[in-house]
C-alpha cells in the first residue's frame, strides 16, 4: 500500500505542479507540504491544522478528499505527535482591492491637505523677525530728518509708514526719513504675501 506521501507527491507531479507554486496557491508553506509528501509527520503542526493541510492539498490535487484523509489517519497517530509542533506557518498576502485603494487615496488626500493647513499656520506664526538698531522711542531731535536702520531676515521686504526700503543681501536696511513739525510716528512693517507683521513704532519729536 502507498503511503499518504507518496500519493501526494505522485499526483503533485503528474499534474506538472512545482512545490513552490502549490505552496503559494495553498498559502502553505513549502516545508509543510514537503513533510506531506515525504510523510514525515512530526514536522507538521497538531492533528487539527495536519488534517487541514491534507485536506486543502487534496483538494487542491483533485483526489479523492475523503478517502485520502482515512489514509491519513491510518499512518497519522494522533496522541504521538500531539503538540509537536504548534506554529502554524501560513504564507499572508496582501492584496490591494479598489476599496482598498480608494481608501488609501482618501487617507493621503486627507494627510496632504492637513499638512498644506498645518505648513501654512507655521508660516503665519513664523514671521520673519526686525531688529531696529535706530532711532530709539520718544526721541526729540532738531534736526528734519532722522537716519532709521536695522536688520531683518534674508529676503524679506520691509516698509516704513508704507514706503519700501531697500533690504541688503544680508538683510540690513537703512532709511532716510524727513520728519514734519510736532510729533512723528514710525511704522516698520514686514510686508508678506499672506501675513503682515507690524513689529514696533516709534515716536520722536521735531522741534
Amino acid at each position: 500500500m502507498n503511503k499518504v506521501g507518496g500519493i501526494f507527491s505522485s499526483a503533485r507531479k503528474s499534474k506538472r505542479i512545482s512545490v513552490k507554486k502549490a505552496s503559494e496557491d495553498l498559502l502553505i508553506s513549502r516545508e509543510n507540504l514537503e513533510a506531506i509528501e515525504k510523510s514525515d509527520w512530526q514536522n507538521l503542526p497538531e492533528p487539527p491544522f495536519a488534517r487541514g493541510f491534507i485536506r486543502s492539498y487534496a483538494e487542491y490535487l483533485g483526489l479523492d478528499v475523503e478517502h485520502t484523509l482515512a489514509l491519513f489517519r491510518r499512518e497519522y497517530d494522533e496522541v504521538k505527535y500531539q503538540g509537536k509542533k504548534t506554529a502554524v506557518s501560513f504564507k499572508k498576502r496582501f492584496y490591494l482591492t479598489p476599496a482598498r485603494f480608494a481608501s488609501f487615496l482618501t487617507i493621503a488626500a486627507v494627510l496632504v491637505f492637513v499638512s498644506y493647513l498645518v505648513l501654512q499656520y507655521l508660516s503665519v506664526l513664523s514671521s520673519p523677525k526686525l531688529e531696529v538698531n535706530s532711532p530709539s522711542e520718544d526721541l526729540t531731535t532738531s534736526i528734519p530728518a532722522v537716519a532709521i536702520s536695522g536688520k531683518t531676515e534674508k529676503g524679506a521686504t520691509v516698509a516704513v509708514n508704507g514706503e519700501f526700503i531697500a533690504v541688503n543681501q544680508d538683510g540690513e536696511f537703512s532709511y532716510q526719513l524727513v520728519l514734519t513739525e510736532g510729533r512723528n510716528e514710525i511704522e516698520k512693517t514686514i510686508p508678506e504675501s499672506q501675513n503682515r507683521k507690524s513689529c514696533k513704532i516709534n515716536s520722536l519729536k521735531y522741534l
